[in-house]
């Protein structure tokens, strides 16, 4: 899926970058599809792998690589940053151009001092024609994200799980809590009660370190329990 990027330095889009935001997704012709396969990769201790960009559109666009650390907070927060000196990326190409309606490859390699590591990645289109008076350029940043993880898997022991529902709100809250030491990944989060049910998405679970998630409660009596679906096996815990 493409998405579009409009940075300041102060992470806010400015009313003119909001501006040209606008435009660029009403003008869906001129940046429609440009990709990036795969968006998320894992490896075992180090990586070797390859991303593949596409130019969908009818003019050359110039790339740039921006590899960039990130951190989750408790409640999905991504919060960017130079990339870890902790992690040594090399890449076949920082920049370069794609051709309309053609691919390019880059090649990358990366190892970590410490394990698990995870980066990600932005790959910035630029040379969109201009649509308006305005001279605002457009812009698109896609990303590749990267986990470096040990060779032991995340075990159902590591998770500890609570649910609480929040009758005012009408939202289950559903609490984790990463005891281990690698990268879990819960695939999809349900909530079930009185023949209703409220599904919420995956996420990410990073060691030693807590995710909170909010799902809508719509039914009429609280759910009765929570249901976590991770690679492998499932975790179901009441709901207090």
């Amino acid at each position: 899926m493409t998405t579009l990027n409009c940075r300041s330095h102060r992470n806010r889009p400015s009313p003119l970058r909001f501006l040209a935001c606008l435009i660029a997704l009403l003008g869906a012709t001129v940046c429609t599809a440009q990709t990036v396969r795969p968006v998320l990769s894992e490896y075992a201790v180090t990586a070797k792998g390859r991303v593949e960009l596409t130019n969908d559109s009818t003019v050359p666009l110039t790339v740039i690589v921006t590899p960039k650390s990130f951190e989750v907070s408790e409640t999905g927060e991504i919060s960017y940053g130079p990339l870890s000196a902790d992690i040594h990326l090399k890449l076949s190409a920082m920049s370069f151009r794609i051709a309309p309606k053609q691919s390019y490859y880059v090649f990358y390699e990366a190892k970590a001092d410490k394990l698990p590591a995870w980066f990600v990645m932005y790959f910035e289109f630029s040379g969109f024609p201009v649509r308006d008076r305005s001279g605002l350029n457009m812009q698109v940043e896609l990303p590749h994200t990267v986990y470096l993880l040990p060779k032991q898997s995340f075990k159902r022991d590591d998770l500890e799980v609570s649910a609480k529902f929040d009758g005012p709100s009408k939202k289950v809250i559903v609490t984790t809590f990463n005891k281990g030491t690698t990268v879990g990944r819960v695939l999809t989060t349900e909530a079930q009660g009185h023949g209703q049910k409220a599904q919420g998405v995956g996420f990410p679970i990073y060691p030693k370190r807590k995710r909170i998630l909010e799902l809508p409660w719509e039914g009429d009596s609280a759910p009765e329990k929570v249901t976590l679906n991770l690679d492998g096996f499932k975790v179901e815990r009441p709901v207090e």
